[in-house]
């Protein structure tokens, strides 16, 4: 498969804070146990790093999105988050309307903190919630109750942040079907705007897995996993959030527009410790990094917090390093991503087509033109259906 146009300037930018309170048992993420010193020295490089993006030509567009991720972002506090909120509005124009997003744990919100991050132009909060069990989130390794989760929902649904997201977690060992859903029932009375529902994935050295791989958790029958997912479907149906991904609804309007912008396939700016982004050859040259005739480039910081912050102390850019893609890989990886929107992705080659026509006669996927869009029956199976086509 391959890129059918150029890729586009950069309209997206992804900011990575990567200090937690504690890892989650499940949890593979690029983030930092530490303290105020280091979160203060990491904001310091950060806005180095962002300033020196800014003043270049692959910021020359008009942000639609900003996403701050983690780790905890909200854990910065909102005094940090001013510095890094004043030096984005310096640093990058930004359209009419941009999707502004910060992820939060539960610990972190209050009354208090919801209205100062509307204050400071949050338009989008993401709430870590992942079960309203407790034993589940102890075994979790979560640092709230589900008191507190709830609670933190209801005070961002009550500030003026237009939209307010939460993050649920399916097939977790010692979670039953009927605790699950009775989770899903109480967020959902909360009327979110979008919720992200995940099965949980045993990730390689984490604690999760290491209690399953020596028999002290018992992994989730695919067919429980197989009835959480079409229950949760059902009931956010139900409750007016319709699927637009694989493991996200929402409201109309309410997408989110920054992850939208990824699994079509995009481009975007990356700042902070292990965060990637992905650039056409020309951004990507004008931030110095090697592009030769590539049409992509995708580009990644060092992963540690602490040596993030040392490199850039000595004149680094805090990129580690570099990937040159070619039409061929864009394509495929386009696939991919685009097979895991309801809306589907275009697929112009001959042999894909035919591929697909094939596995849309086993009612997996669609096919109207040259769209293909997998089916809820091929949703569950999707990990098989973008092999199967990309082998194609």
């Amino acid at each position: 498969m391959t890129a059918d146009d150029s890729l586009a300037p950069p309209r997206s930018l992804y900011i990575h804070l990567p200090f937690c309170r504690r890892r989650c048992a499940y949890c593979d993420f690029a983030i930092s146990i530490s303290g105020p010193d280091l979160q203060d020295r990491y904001l310091d490089s950060l806005l180095e790093e962002l300033h020196f993006v800014s003043r270049t030509s692959a910021a020359a567009a008009p942000l639609q999105t900003v996403h701050l991720g983690g780790g905890t972002p909200s854990l910065l506090g909102t005094e940090r988050l001013a510095r890094l909120m004043e030096a984005v509005a310096a640093g990058f124009s930004m359209e009419d309307g941009c999707e502004v997003a910060l992820e939060a744990n539960p610990e972190e919100v209050s009354p208090a903190a919801a209205r100062e991050w509307a204050r400071l132009g949050i338009t989008r909060a993401s709430l870590g919630i992942q079960s309203l069990s407790d034993p589940t989130l102890r075994w979790l390794g979560r640092g709230h109750d589900a008191e507190l989760g709830l609670s933190a929902l209801g005070w961002l649904r009550e500030s003026d942040i237009p939209q307010v997201s939460c993050d649920l977690i399916f097939a977790i060992p010692g979670q039953s079907t009927g605790t699950f859903l009775n989770g899903l029932d109480r967020v959902l009375r909360f009327e979110p705007d979008h919720l992200s529902c995940y099965e949980l994935t045993l990730e390689p050295g984490t604690t999760t897995r290491r209690l399953v791989d020596r028999g002290r958790a018992r992994p989730v029958a695919e067919a429980v996993a197989l009835e959480q997912l079409r229950s949760a479907r059902a009931r956010l149906l139900a409750a007016g959030l319709t699927r637009y991904e694989v493991s996200n609804y929402s409201r109309p309007g309410c997408q989110s527009r920054h992850n939208l912008n990824y699994w079509r396939g995009g481009t975007y700016l990356a700042l902070g410790a292990g965060s990637h982004g992905f650039l056409g050859g020309a951004a990507a040259s004008a931030l110095g990094l090697p592009a030769g005739r590539a049409r992509g480039v995708r580009y990644w910081h060092f992963r540690d917090a602490a040596t993030y912050v040392r490199v850039l102390g000595q004149g680094s850019s805090g990129i580690r390093d570099s990937e040159q893609l070619e039409d061929s890989q864009i394509g495929l990886e386009r696939l991919a991503l685009g097979l895991r929107l309801t809306e589907g992705v275009e697929v112009a080659e001959a042999q894909l087509l035919a591929a697909s026509r094939r596995l849309a006669a086993h009612g997996w996927l669609v096919v109207e033109g040259e769209r293909v869009r997998a089916t809820p029956e091929g949703m569950e199976i999707l990990d098989r259906l973008t092999l199967e086509l990309i082998a194609a």
